[in-house]
């Protein structure tokens, strides 16, 4: 009965400790994330689904809604910038850093962002909206 405690302890505490790692908890320390830098290329053939990825590229093409069109050097995919947040200081064309989770179906796939950094200005929130896109699609 005791070693069964101590097994069923021992699993408890192990399972807590991976679950933290994750750290999709509230409240948790930053900078442990172990997010590599990416292209597009390697994204579209070796993602997976809800697997964060750091990107380098630049925002080309308003896709209509919270969509855009975000390239590389290796090609290009479609980014969505979720409208409750404030990515104003982003500029059409600019270099950014973006940083999110894929979003892989069966027949499409897309990097939701959660976080950008202006790698010509850095962050610098103001309004909504990213600008030089015509929002009329």
């Amino acid at each position: 009965m005791k070693l069964l405690n101590v097994v069923i302890l021992s699993s408890a505490l192990a399972f807590g400790a991976t679950a933290f790692a994750g750290h999709d908890l509230k409240g948790a320390p930053q900078g442990f994330e172990q997010v590599n830098l990416a292209t597009v290329a390697a994204v579209k053939s070796d993602a997976s689904d809800d697997q964060w990825v750091t990107l380098r590229g630049r925002l080309v093409d308003y896709l209509g809604h919270d969509k855009y069109e975000f390239a590389d050097e290796s090609g290009s995919i479609e980014v969505e910038l979720d409208d409750d947040r404030d990515w104003s200081y982003i500029s059409k064309g600019e270099l950014i850093e973006l940083t999110g989770k894929v979003d892989k179906d069966l027949l499409s796939m897309k990097v939701e962002a959660k976080k950008i950094v202006s790698l010509e200005k850095g962050p610098v929130p103001s309004s909504k909206g990213a600008q030089g896109f015509d929002m009329a699609k």
